[in-house]
């Protein structure tokens, strides 16, 4: 099953209202109503972090832990958005949870990025997007006031000013090697999130006794 691309252009006024009520309406037949919550933190980031708060823009510092992330945020039955992420992996999304059937993917929003964002962010409770790259504090601040108005929650692949939760992955630490000999026995990821300035770490317990989380291989994690 593929994961369904939608194509979203730069719009105002009128036009983009039109969008917006559109893709409600779409969704309306498709999710079921749930009620609203803190997103829950997977891979053991409850520790650090308790809960991803709705109507607040979240920085992730790791495409696999912002992708595991918006696999465990979304509310069951709800659609989500993947945003300017051409070439991500359908398979490896899908080993983090992600529910690739009831996920728009606009993987080239290009200028239009701020408008695509905030009219899904409308429509869908959980957005996904890769960082813009520089982002004036104004925009931020416009952005952030949408998604406060829609409850809606958006993770950030990359830096973001103002991020309500800032998440990062240092490092992997496995245990069972000796001399570059023997069997792995179990592995961490070690995480660093900071929430309203205060930093906390915590090691996130990799699946068995493999170098990876959920099919994903720990450097890439890291990355």
């Amino acid at each position: 099953m593929e994961m369904r691309t939608t194509r979203l252009e730069r719009r105002t006024g009128e036009d983009r209202t039109a969008t917006v009520e559109a893709l409600r309406a779409r969704l309306r037949g498709m999710q079921q109503a749930v009620p609203e919550r803190a997103a829950p933190v997977p891979l053991g980031l409850g520790e650090v972090v308790q809960g991803l708060r709705g109507g607040a823009a979240h920085s992730i510092e790791s495409r696999s832990l912002a992708l595991a992330c918006l696999g465990a945020a979304l509310p069951a039955g709800a659609w989500g958005a993947i945003v300017g992420m051409p070439d991500l992996g359908i398979e490896a999304a899908r080993d983090l949870g992600v529910p690739i059937e009831r996920i728009a993917l606009v993987p080239h929003p290009g200028r239009a990025w701020f408008d695509v964002v905030a009219s899904l962010a409308e429509a869908m409770p959980v957005v996904l997007a890769a960082s813009p790259g520089r982002v004036a504090p104004t925009d931020a601040v416009r952005l952030a006031a949408r998604l406060r108005q829609a409850s809606s929650t958006l993770l950030v692949a990359g830096p973001w000013p103002g991020a309500a939760t800032v998440v990062r992955s240092v490092r992997a630490e496995w245990q069972g090697l000796a001399a570059g000999d023997g069997r792995i026995a179990e592995g961490s990821l070690v995480v660093e999130a900071s929430t309203s300035g205060a930093a906390r770490v915590a090691r996130v317990p990799l699946t068995g006794a493999s170098p990876a989380v959920d099919g994903v291989g720990a450097d890439e994690l890291v990355a």
